[in-house]
């Protein structure tokens, strides 16, 4: 039997991810791209893979409807750029219209892309965190058929906002507050294979939430492993406290939020498993595994 399941943020990395994952077994799986822009060249390709593409906004009821009436799964990730004085507040809205319409259309799996509760276990925002775990918690209580996947520090973070800085010729630094504490992270990219596997094995992931995770390395070892894809050039741990990167990143929208994510981490034991992200997705990608293919991107960013 073919299920429907509608993708929501098909133009974004973690949905555009689920719905290439989906796309490759079109014998178990009709996908719904569901997005805002649908002339999205991302969105266009997936269409040309057999994407049925649906312009829907997770802020309109109504416009949800087409895309959710009649799909047995959906999968949903939200997000409001840190910009927005409102975020959290505006995210949550996002998941509460999803799962309000789930819950009408009698959506028999969802997957959400939820995250740990920040504000509740520590008392600072984390605005990111608290919306996706609000949201969670607000599908649980209303007992939706949900399987949560929590996902840690993306490895594509090293080709943006933590790309190695240039320090001196052929020096560059890292500036991650973690101390000697080791990172859980993963290629976000690879989501789509973890949720491949969870709405084949409905039954026995339906209630369930996964942390994922590829790899988890002291930003020492992080620095080490750069350094010895991008000789000549040399990659170091900044040694940053979270004061220091709080004071070094205040004018940046969301800044507290990233200073208290990373205070979190600190403070909060984390329950990634390696072992159990291999069973999801087979090819799992180490650190050093991703690095290798992506050592030119990574050096076109920081020698331009």
């Amino acid at each position: 039997m073919v299920m429907v399941i509608a993708v929501f943020g098909a133009s974004g990395t973690l949905g555009n991810s689920v719905a290439r994952a989906l796309l490759r077994d079109s014998t178990h799986f009709q996908v719904r791209a569901v997005t805002r822009n649908p002339n999205n060249p991302d969105v266009l390709a997936l269409a040309d893979k057999g994407a049925v593409v649906i312009k829907a906004d997770m802020n309109d009821r109504e416009s949800l409807v087409p895309a959710l009436k009649g799909a047995d799964g959906c999968f949903v990730a939200t997000n409001v750029p840190f910009s927005d004085p409102m975020c959290q507040e505006l995210e949550y809205q996002q998941g509460e219209c999803v799962a309000d319409v789930c819950m009408a259309m009698k959506v028999k799996h969802i997957v959400f892309n939820a995250q740990s509760h920040v504000s509740k276990v520590i008392g600072v925002k984390a605005r990111h965190y608290d919306a996706k775990a609000y949201i969670n918690d607000y599908m649980n209580e209303r007992e939706l058929p949900l399987t949560s996947v929590i996902l840690p520090f993306a490895y594509e973070n090293f080709l943006g906002e933590f790309k190695p800085e240039k320090y001196q010729q052929h020096e560059y630094t890292i500036g991650i507050p973690m101390g000697d504490l080791p990172l859980s992270m993963m290629s976000v990219k690879q989501l789509g294979e973890a949720v491949y596997f969870i709405f084949c094995n409905r039954a026995s992931t339906v209630g369930k939430t996964f942390s994922l995770v590829g790899d988890k390395l002291t930003i020492k070892e992080i620095a080490s492993t750069l350094t010895s894809h991008l000789r000549p050039n040399v990659v170091r741990d900044m040694k940053i406290t979270l004061p220091e990167f709080q004071k070094q990143n205040c004018l940046n929208p969301g800044n507290d939020d990233i200073t208290n994510m990373f205070d979190f981490l600190h403070k909060v034991t984390q329950r990634f498993s390696i072992e159990t992200s291999r069973k999801l997705i087979p090819d799992l990608l180490t650190f050093d595994q991703w690095v290798s293919q992506n050592r030119e991107t990574i050096l076109k960013l920081i020698l331009k």
